[in-house]
């Protein structure tokens, strides 16, 4: 393997990734493997395994005390054979239509944290010559699953995707799946107990048995290398090496043999008719992946992302992000995780509306559904993995295991999605040595994993170390960290949480130590929809678009500013919003209400964006 290919093999991943995975020509793998996703499920044959489920609630861990058979809610009960559980009846349990986090459900489960165990049957039938994955897109926090009254493994992390191997487990006929989902958190998980949103427990995203062939697909990239398109295909299986692969990207064909790992690397000059994607013309390509008796199929976007001083590059040209931060929660009277494609759509074209060509996708992985919508629709995309405030257990080798696998789940499943152009790998997170060093590590896992887009974090304003002291008029971004970035990000609340009003942030100064482009990735203020009143007092709609327009008059005087995403774009359920008039465990910092009314500061910043959209 020449130099080159082998270095762009380590870019993207693929190397590592082979290396840590077993082939799965191997008859049976270890049922207590650390679950990993099955990338790519676009495309595959699958059969879902979403709709109504069985659920009883375990308040008190009933189910993990011992080994009383009265407990084991997990067990291979047939139906109408409640075996020895006595207190507990699957036949007799209510039903929960899945994917749905419980608290939206009924009110009783609005704040429950705990564990809820949830159980379906399902029917295969024979497919020879191929193998088949049990696929869960996100369940939080911690999943344990059972197929057939078996354990099959255990999974910790509330926002990315996993998979078991199940093929030498389903043979034809009836089988049962259970699953115990338990969102509580503890001291070394990622996020802890401790955030700003709702804490939604359940299996939130599709659950899947997916079909492949014997000898797979396990990998593909796509990308663009100046003016030359570069694919990594990694096969897995019995097949896997030096067998024949080929990629169809429009009009362009690319062939090739891969090597004793199962890996290719195609490249060829990008034809004129694969045009650039971008957020005027956000133009997808039909892509077809084939070898080792696997096809998969894609639409995928081309474009270049880097950095030039204090500007962001897209495509070569400078390009000033008009942005919004928002939670996956759809536009809706109840707080809820239950997300559909139409629900992820409007969101996205709420922001478009707004103006914008960028949204910052708060504080986890979002589902793959927003982010193909955000290719579709043309909306440059900032993900981000849930390194959420000081209470992270930066000193904790298992938090920053943890850490560095979502992470990498996140890259691994969105690094084909064109929109995406920024990796955060934290938000609001102290200045210490122990954390500097903890998001070290994880950046670079994201440089190894995908070299080609910029990496970011959320740095907090209000710090004592470094720039200036609440109080003081001029922030300087000192934070080291800085020096690891491609692009510095700041939060910041002048005027809501300080002693400051709008009309005294004409004496506010912000710069950086580093010579790089700097974004406002949060400021904003909470106005609950329809409290109005004058513009100096608190709560109304008038303070927030006050606040807003004198806010965006000192983006533009910022040095080295490259874009804003203020928060956010619509309010969202948070327990720790206490305000029994204003907020009633709501964030009210949205433009609009969670049932979708625009407030007056969704207004300010629509012209202010009109404006910059012009001037570009």
């Amino acid at each position: 393997m020449s130099a080159s290919r082998r270095a762009f093999l380590a870019g993207t991943g693929l190397l590592a990734l082979a290396a840590a995975t077993p082939a799965l020509g191997q008859p049976v793998i270890p049922p207590d493997e650390q679950a990993r996703p099955l990338l790519h499920l676009w495309g595959r044959r699958r059969t879902s395994l979403d709709g109504p489920w069985r659920y009883i609630l375990d308040p008190f861990d009933a189910g993990k005390r011992g080994n009383n058979q009265r407990r084991t809610f997990w067990r291979d009960f047939r139906p109408g054979d409640t075996g020895p559980l006595v207190e507990y009846s699957w036949d007799d349990s209510p039903q929960m239509l899945l994917p749905s986090d419980w608290n939206s459900v009924a009110d009783q489960l609005l704040w429950y944290n705990g564990p809820v165990y949830f159980r379906r049957t399902f029917t295969v039938t024979d497919a020879p010559g191929e193998q088949r994955f049990l696929c869960f897109d996100a369940v939080n926090y911690h999943a344990t699953v059972w197929l057939d009254g078996e354990k099959i493994g255990e999974h910790e992390g509330g926002f990315t995707p996993f998979a078991f191997y199940v093929t030498d487990r389903l043979s034809p006929g009836e089988h049962a799946v259970t699953v115990c989902a338990d969102n509580r958190h503890h001291r070394e998980a990622v996020p802890t107990d401790y955030t700003d949103w709702q804490n939604y427990g359940g299996v939130t995203r599709s659950v899947w048995i997916a079909s492949v062939p014997m000898t797979r697909i396990d990998d593909y990239v796509v990308r663009l290398v100046g003016e030359r398109v570069e694919v990594g295909v990694e096969l897995a299986g019995p097949a896997s090496s030096n067998a024949p692969v080929s990629v169809s990207l429009g009009k362009l064909r690319l062939r090739g043999i891969t090597d004793a790992n199962g890996q290719a690397v195609l490249s060829a000059r990008r034809p004129r008719a694969l045009a650039l994607w971008s957020p005027e013309n956000p133009t997808l390509h039909d892509i077809e992946v084939r070898g080792g008796g696997d096809l998969l199929r894609d639409r995928v976007g081309l474009r270049t992302v880097a950095v030039d001083g204090d500007q962001i590059l897209l495509n070569g040209a400078p390009v000033w992000l008009r942005g919004i931060s928002l939670h996956e929660e759809p536009i809706g009277p109840v707080g809820t995780r239950r997300m559909s494609e139409a629900d992820a759509r409007r969101l996205l074209t709420e922001a478009k509306a707004l103006g914008c060509n960028f949204v910052r996708l708060a504080h986890y992985p979002h589902s793959e559904v927003t982010l193909r919508l955000a290719d579709e629709l043309g909306m440059l995309v900032w993900a981000e993995v849930p390194v959420y405030w000081e209470h992270i257990a930066y000193r904790s080798a298992h938090t920053l295991a943890l850490a560095t696998s979502m992470l990498a789940d996140m890259i691994r499943r969105d690094r084909n999605r064109a929109s995406i152009i920024l990796w955060s790998v934290a938000n609001e997170t102290p200045v210490e040595e122990a954390r500097t060093r903890f998001l070290r590590a994880l950046i670079a896992e994201a440089r190894a994993l995908d070299p080609t887009r910029l990496i970011t974090a959320a740095l907090n304003k209000n710090v004592d170390v470094g720039g200036a002291a609440e109080g003081q008029s001029h922030f300087v971004v000192e934070d080291p960290l800085g020096a690891d970035l491609d692009v510095i990000a700041v939060n910041q609340y002048e005027a809501w949480y300080s002693a400051r009003r709008p009309d005294q942030l004409d004496q506010v100064r912000f710069s950086s130590k580093f010579a790089k482009p700097l974004i406002f990735s949060e400021f904003g203020a909470d106005a609950r929809y329809g409290t109005r009143g004058l513009k100096e007092h608190l709560w109304t709609e008038e303070y927030q678009a006050w606040l807003y327009a004198e806010t965006l008059k000192l983006v533009d005087r910022t040095p080295g500013c490259a874009g804003i995403s203020p928060w956010l774009l619509k309010d969202f359920r948070s327990p720790r919003r206490w305000h029994g008039k204003h907020q009633e465990f709501w964030n009210r910092k949205g433009l609009i209400a969670e049932t979708g009314e625009r407030k007056l500061a969704w207004g300010v910043l629509h012209d202010y964006y009109a404006r910059r959209a012009g001037a570009t």
